[in-house]
């Protein structure tokens, strides 16, 4: 019983590596990160409809379903 408890905690411990690894910088650019320049583009043009202005830049459209 010894060895497959063994290699279940290793399995266990190497997955948690391999998601921290992962998750350890959100602002990289990779399909699981946070879409910063996504929201900062919203954020943009929703400011400069405020302001008034009509010449608004385009907002960021999803390459293969990841929004980068």
């Amino acid at each position: 019983m010894v060895i497959p408890f063994s290699v279940l905690i290793s399995w266990v411990y190497t997955s948690l590596e391999q998601v921290g690894e992962s998750t350890e910088n959100p602002f990289e650019g990779s399909a699981n990160d946070v879409p910063i320049s996504q929201m900062s583009r919203t954020i943009e043009i929703d400011m400069r409809e405020m302001l008034g202005e009509t010449d608004l830049p385009p907002a960021l459209q999803p390459k293969n379903n990841i929004i980068l």
